[in-house]
């Protein structure tokens, strides 16, 4: 009898007894374990497109800069280990279903949606940076990080004992990893420029959804169909609803490069209407309907400070077009002057044509490039009189591959002999953020010997950010006569180079110093 007991009491607690079970994969259904790879797959794929067109949906506030990246990538990331922290425990407990997290997802993904208004509030309140960071934490972690729970109650139930889990969790694993790159692909390159963006984050809430109802047949515990249909009919009504534009707005999409749209409003006392081209929350170009004129203070500034020598112009070579303003009001200054734009987005190169001046005359001198400026400068040859620098990123930044020593030697090299230089970038000019401005006086420096930078508005206080116009040359004989007020702000700090351009966090300065505004 105590042989017996002792045999009957080593089979129910030895631990290896169950790790010495069948072989691996013969317990579950092909059907049930590709049920189980397309949730991982679908999850993961779901998981880059809140990233990817998350970060989109807070540009207009935020831009696309290192800082708003760095604030949905981080949170995200935390989200995602959090989710599965939580998701692992749940799995074991067995109380919560995965449809049930996933219904979760599917309706919190609905927050970019009612909450666009959100990082504008977010940004007054916070700050710049963490403004980008808390809209992250509302708009995109609730979604994420259900999802994040997916991969650990997909193990689990893949899993048919301990002989197996690490093939287990490295198969459904790689399934969510796959769908995650699948999903940049397909976000970025496909779906940003096919969708408005309520409307790609109301399918993803459906797809979502969807995956609820696979989690419930593949897994089991079922959600109830009425909370499935009334949670895929309020996510696509807010998605249609979001999708209207706003008063004012005749045009509005997602391109392969920004957020843009076009508005018309009136502006200044007189009330004149001004049509307005905003890439990424910036507004790129303004013209008044009537004329066709820029609106903005720094073309206007531009041509009073040419104005001494445009007729001496044969050729220019403008660095972001935009809605072509600026290259079309360089015609009109000098008609017989040939003006190479080189714009890397075609989509607003169609909306300047559809909607602003260039559309509505001929000008047969203006020739549209679409390339990226330094690759473009990098396979050309031609020499211009003019090289005009206008190529922003965001409501105030300048790409910083535009502003190295690299950058300028490139664009010196294209001058004529006795050719201009000149740029419109944005910056105080008193306190902190002016550091960008500093430094890239000095990165000028280097390039050009002879430097000076207008204020397009002198009236405007120095703490103010405002509108800057850039004139420099080889030669100071070549520098436009005139007295116009120049910019206090002297050279500081180290040269800006290709290898190192802390361009992103001095001009993130001028957000936390506070941006005032022109």
């Amino acid at each position: 009898m105590a042989s017996v007991d002792n045999d009957q009491h080593d089979s129910h607690t030895d631990p290896t007894a169950e790790v010495a079970a069948p072989a691996p994969g013969t317990g579950h259904s092909p059907a049930r374990r590709l049920g189980i790879f397309t949730l991982a797959f679908a999850s993961g794929f779901a998981v880059l497109t809140i990233e990817i067109a998350g970060a989109r949906l807070i540009a207009p506030v935020f831009g696309l800069s290192a800082v708003p990246w760095t604030a949905v990538i981080g949170v995200i990331l935390a989200a995602l280990a959090v989710g599965s922290h939580l998701g692992g425990r749940l799995a074991d407990a067995g109380k919560v279903p995965l449809s049930a997290v996933l219904t979760a997802a599917a309706v919190t993904a609905a927050l970019p949606i009612v909450g666009v208004d959100f990082p504008w509030m977010a940004r007054q309140v916070l700050g710049f940076i963490p403004g980008a960071v808390v809209s992250a934490l509302f708009l995109f972690a609730p979604a994420v990080l259900c999802l994040g729970a997916v991969v650990p109650y997909l193990i689990q139930a893949d899993t048919e004992n301990l002989g197996s889990v690490g093939r287990r969790a490295g198969d459904v694993s790689a399934a969510a990893t796959g769908g995650s790159i699948l999903g940049s692909f397909m976000t970025g390159f496909v779906l940003l420029p096919l969708f408005p963006l309520p409307v790609l984050m109301g399918l993803t809430a459906v797809l979502i959804l969807l995956l609820a109802v696979l989690a419930g047949v593949v897994l089991g515990q079922r959600v109830p169909a009425q909370v499935l249909v009334i949670t895929g009919l309020g996510v696509g009504t807010l998605s249609v609803a979001g999708s209207q534009l706003p008063a004012g707005t005749l045009h509005r999409e997602q391109t392969l490069y920004a957020a843009v749209s076009v508005t018309e409003r009136p502006w200044g006392t007189e009330a004149e209407l001004v049509r307005e081209l905003w890439q990424n929350g910036g507004s790129s170009s303004a013209e008044y309907v009537a004329t066709g004129e820029p609106a903005h203070t720094y073309a206007i500034a531009s041509g009073l400070i040419l104005a001494p020598v445009v007729e001496r112009l044969e050729s220019a070579l403008v660095l972001g077009g935009a809605a072509l303003s600026l290259p079309v009001a360089l015609q009109r200054w000098q008609p017989d002057v040939r003006v190479d734009v080189v714009e890397i987005d075609p989509a607003v190169t169609a909306l300047a044509r559809e909607y602003f001046a260039f559309g509505q005359s001929d000008y047969p001198n203006i020739r549209v490039v679409h390339e990226d400026a330094r690759v473009f400068m990098r396979g050309s040859v031609d020499h211009y009189d003019l090289v005009y620098l206008d190529v922003f990123d965001h409501l105030l930044t300048v790409p910083w591959t535009m502003v190295t020593v690299e950058a300028l030697t490139a664009m010196s090299q294209r001058l004529s002999a006795d050719g201009l230089f000149m740029a419109n970038v944005l910056s105080p000019l008193s306190g902190a953020g002016t550091g960008f401005l500093e430094q890239f006086r000095t990165t000028l420096g280097e390039v050009f010997p002879a430097v000076r930078i207008y204020r397009a508005s002198p009236e405007v206080e120095l703490s103010v950010t405002q509108n800057l116009i850039v004139v420099a040359a080889m030669d100071e004989r070549a520098l436009p006569p005139g007295d116009w007020p120049e910019s206090p702000v002297r050279a500081a700090g180290r040269v800006l180079t290709d290898a190192w351009a802390p361009v992103e966090y001095l001009q993130a300065r001028v957000f936390l110093e506070g941006l005032g505004w022109n």
